[in-house]
């Protein structure tokens, strides 16, 4: 009688036993390898939209206004807080070919949609502190608005300009006061943080000069 070669049920399970731990060692290697992939992405997109912004600065003798301020066809709410990268850096000089939109960044709008326009919110958030100041102490917002220079000293603190990006974490701001906690991939892959370039900094912020950390 002839004898059939076949797997036993223990060896079967030692193969399948080895091809879980695979597995669970590859999975997540594969996915810190996608959230990496997603950090370069944002900083080489604010590589290209800070050569934009300095352009646009080049040509007009000023920093391209928040959001899409002043812009025909703005949203009447768009140049205020949570600005975004505006899309006349496209148009009608192409500054940059499209508006990017961060990989971190999934829903339509990160905000409500009464008070921005859609999609508006998977841009990279863009602020030009002269929007973010009264007009009587030198800002270019509209007179009887409100604000003051809530930023304790944006330009000191940052420069004209300011970029980020959500970064793995998903969040906008960390504390109930608008921290900006730079990403730094050495707490891990998936960690707090903003992934953040301003006209001061190439790779994250400085503290605060006044409230000494990354609080506003």
């Amino acid at each position: 009688m002839q004898k059939v070669k076949a797997f036993t049920l223990i060896e079967l399970l030692i193969v399948v036993a080895i091809i879980a731990i695979l597995a669970a060692i590859a999975v997540p290697n594969f996915l810190e390898a996608q959230v990496r992939s997603k950090v370069s992405r944002c900083k080489a997109d604010m590589r290209t939209l800070v050569t934009a912004i300095e352009s646009y600065r080049v040509d007009t003798n000023l920093y391209p206004p928040a959001a899409d301020y002043g812009h025909p066809g703005a949203h009447a709410n768009s140049q205020w807080f949570h600005a975004r990268i505006p899309t006349y850096l496209t148009t009608p000089v192409a500054y940059i070919t499209s508006v990017f939109e961060d990989p971190f960044v999934s829903q339509d709008s990160t905000f409500s949609s009464s008070v921005y326009p859609p999609s508006v919110g998977k841009r990279y958030a863009y602020y030009n502190w002269d929007y973010y100041l009264l007009e009587t102490a030198g800002g270019k917002q509209p007179p009887g608005q409100g604000y003051t220079d809530l930023w304790n000293g944006g330009k000191d603190w940052t420069g004209e300009w300011l970029l980020y990006g959500y970064g793995p974490d998903r969040t906008a701001f960390h504390g109930a006061r608008a921290t900006f906690l730079p990403y730094d991939p050495t707490n891990g892959t998936i960690s707090d943080g903003n992934v953040i370039r301003s006209q001061k900094n190439q790779d994250g912020i400085d503290p605060h000069p006044v409230t000494g950390t990354f609080l506003w």
